[in-house]
């Protein structure tokens, strides 16, 4: 295919989650990412919004799974620039498949990419704006693999790390290593030690940079994927593939990767719990309504809750604190919220 017109930036969006600890609004069919839970339009579709503010909607991309295809549709009826996997294999295949599809469509390879989540919160549109023009241009004229990092503001056990190396002057650091998300004793270490970020799983680079490094890192797999994407073929190939995240499998053995810090108000919302603290954060509100019909929900000496539903039913909390009570056609969720992550344990 001939190659197109250098693009100043293509954003892919990453949306193949299954959002498990967001039961029971959150169903197979309709993972976290689609649910809405800030103002009117859901998680997925404010993501997609800040980005079309960076460049043109033909050039966002959604990597997600087949059987997201038809919610896809539904929500983001503008965007048609679908790559769907066949199964989920975590964040290094995802981004193999993703980077093949744009080279094979005719991207140049000096087009610059940027990799998001679709279910992360950023409230801060003006600050996430300008550190995504700040890390655009370090990939350009650098080729450098960057990452964005948060500034952790607690011992997050529920977050991956990174370890933040030498300091440049355009308040960018080497990174040095990236963590799993860990346990209690060792995200205190991490927050006293101060050198070390929440990852926000973005991610910016030109397409030639990263597609040079799953060569060198992934060359099997890298070649594998390629082949399949040329030939449409690509079902029994990645099945093959290792399911890893491109943090491990390739950014932190690549030497020419930085953090640029990003204070933004983000969050990724990552369970009930986070939502509530998230929420009573923005609003300065004790008790978080989620509701359609908002009347419809009584609290009566009632401190920390978070309540969500969404029918018309009538849901009365007295007396009570720091309770999770989450109401769908689904099913209902009554947890303490210290315990919320615990859903998956049932499901």
């Amino acid at each position: 295919m001939a190659e197109l017109p250098e693009s100043s930036f293509v954003a892919l969006v990453m949306a193949g989650g299954s959002g498990t600890r967001f039961w029971p609004m959150s169903q197979p069919q309709m993972p976290k990412q689609y649910l809405t839970l800030y103002g009117n339009r859901s998680l997925i579709q404010s993501t997609i919004d800040r980005l079309k503010l960076k460049t043109s909607q033909e050039n966002i991309f959604i990597c997600s799974g087949e059987s997201q295809k038809t919610i896809l549709q539904k929500q983001l009826p503008e965007i048609s620039q679908f790559i769907l996997e066949p199964t989920g294999r975590n964040t290094a295949p995802c981004l193999m498949l993703s980077v093949a599809t744009l080279l094979e469509q005719g991207f140049a390879p000096s087009t610059v990419m940027g990799v998001f989540p679709a279910d992360h919160f950023i409230g801060n549109e003006s600050a996430f704006s300008a550190l995504l023009q700040k890390a655009i241009d370090e990939a350009k004229n650098f080729k450098t693999l960057v990452t964005f990092g948060i500034k952790p503001t607690s011992p997050h056990t529920g977050y991956g790390y990174i370890e933040a190396g030498e300091h440049f002057n355009n308040n960018s650091f080497q990174v040095k290593k990236f963590i799993e998300k860990p346990s209690l004793e060792k995200a205190k270490h991490y927050l006293a030690q101060g050198n070390f970020f929440w990852n926000a799983g973005i991610f910016v680079w030109r397409i030639d940079s990263i597609a040079e490094a799953l060569k060198t890192y992934l060359p099997k797999e890298w070649e594998l994927i390629q082949t399949a994407v040329k030939n449409k073929k690509i079902t029994k190939i990645y099945n093959q593939l290792t399911s890893q995240p491109i943090d491990i499998a390739v950014l932190e053995k690549a030497s020419h990767v930085k953090v640029i810090p990003a204070d933004m108000s983000w969050s990724d919302i990552g369970s009930w719990n986070a939502l509530l603290e998230h929420r009573q954060q923005l609003s300065g509100e004790n008790n978080i309504i989620l509701s359609k019909n908002q009347e419809q929900v009584s609290l009566l000496d009632t401190q920390d809750c978070l309540v969500a539903s969404d029918s018309t039913k009538k849901i009365v909390l007295i007396g009570v604190k720091d309770l999770i009570v989450i109401e769908s056609e689904h099913g209902l969720l009554i947890t303490h919220r210290s315990q919320d992550q615990r859903v998956k344990e049932i499901r």
